[in-house]
């Protein structure tokens, strides 16, 4: 067995945006203290949101790296790929790795991102389902969006739609099988959702609300309604589980994910958490846990804040994406019930606007990047500052 003795190295694990980010933003506040980049995927840390997206797309290109090839030697940023961290011991310092290496840190990030949730075994016996999360999965899909002509996707987020917008462009038949009563539910508000519906429809998906599913078969979907649906491919997007069992043995915090304060630390002084495996505690008390890009950088800001002993970063809207087919949607802000809303009509697509207690607490867009990027500047905004009469022509409630 042996140790890499960095006892002050700030070690990261998890190479995905997340803890890119991290290393850059520590880089760029002046640390000049050892970084371990330590990811279980061989090669360089690639854009994994662009997996559903660009790389979907009409020619499907493979997944680009995040940085440029000499990024990582410029910043003195040690990247160790095919690594996989098994356990964290606390008391003295180390993480220990499958092959049984030792490494030695000073800090150590938690970055271990979030999984997909798969559909249990009872459901999905002969392990048919794929699902979008790794460069892996992406060249599963790709072959057989290249060969097959059928698709069911079940789910209605943002992966599964985007996944269903592409392979629709590129002719197979897909059905998108939702178990809730509108699609997106988590992310865009109902009458925004209604117009995402009338779009996919249009586009020529089949869509299915307020189903679920009884069984994947050999070649199709059978739904607890009895309605069988035929399927060269079955994608699952169903949400994910965050990866938070190295914490947990390590007798971390973890409620959905590993739960930190306001700049990222767990309760160990020397321990952060960030992005999708992380339960970010806010300065109102309430946890959330992100799972944007957006939110990563923010919160890469906040650790490295943390670590240089310099100030956070002020608070500020995250802004979300969703390409999906021809349409583009832009998000920022929860999606509350009760809130609220205003839809209204402008220049190339849709706004709406939300408020909760009469204060604009989200925006969200469909093709309307100017009004959009317009609107997410005034979150916080008293509601009396709009103007009454576009908001009383398109007023509805959740």
């Amino acid at each position: 067995m042996t140790a890499l003795e960095h006892s002050n190295a700030i070690v990261i694990v998890g190479a995905s945006h997340l803890g890119v980010a991290a290393a850059a933003e520590l880089r760029s506040l002046g640390c000049t203290r050892p970084i371990v980049l330590i990811g279980e995927e061989e090669g360089a840390p690639y854009h994994r949101p662009h997996l559903s997206k660009e790389c979907l797309s009409s020619d499907m290109p493979a997944p680009a790296p995040l940085r440029a090839a000499d990024f990582y030697s410029k910043r003195d940023i040690s990247h160790r790929g095919g690594m996989r961290v098994t356990a964290v011991d606390r008391a003295r310092r180390r993480v220990t790795c499958a092959d049984g290496e030792e490494i030695a840190y000073g800090d150590l990030i938690l970055a271990t991102g979030a999984g997909a949730s798969q559909l249990p075994a009872t459901v999905d016996p002969r392990g048919r389902v794929v699902t979008l999360r790794h460069a892996i999965d992406w060249a599963r899909v790709r072959q057989a969006f290249e060969q097959q002509s059928s698709l069911v996707v079940v789910g209605g987020g943002l992966i599964g739609l985007e996944a269903a917008a592409a392979a629709c462009a590129r002719g197979i038949a897909v059905t998108v099988v939702e178990a809730g009563d509108r699609l997106m539910a988590r992310s865009i508000y109902p009458e925004l959702a209604a117009e995402v519906l009338r779009r996919h429809q249009d586009a020529g998906v089949t869509i299915l609300l307020s189903q679920s599913l009884n069984r994947v078969e050999a070649d199709g979907v059978m739904l607890a309604s009895g309605v069988r649906i035929a399927g060269d491919l079955v994608l699952a997007a169903i949400g994910s589980r965050p990866h938070a069992d190295l914490a947990q043995a390590a007798g971390l915090a973890v409620a959905d994910g590993i739960v930190v304060d306001p700049q990222g630390r767990t309760g160990d002084l020397h321990i952060y958490a960030l992005g999708d495996c992380a339960a970010w505690r806010r300065h109102d008390g309430s946890i959330i846990r992100h799972e944007s890009i957006a939110a990563t950088h923010w919160q890469a800001r906040c650790v490295a804040a943390a670590i240089t002993g310099q100030a956070p970063p002020q608070d500020a809207p995250f802004k979300l994406w969703s390409t999906q087919g021809s349409m583009r949607l832009q998000m920022s802000g929860p999606v509350v019930a009760g809130a609220s809303t205003h839809l209204e009509a402008v220049a190339g697509g849709m706004l709406l606007r939300a408020f909760q207690d009469k204060r604009l607490i989200a925006v969200q867009a469909i093709d309307a990047p100017r009004s959009f990027n317009a609107e997410v500047g005034r979150i916080g905004a008293l509601e009396s500052e709009f103007d009454e009469a576009a908001l009383a022509s398109s007023e509805a409630r959740i």
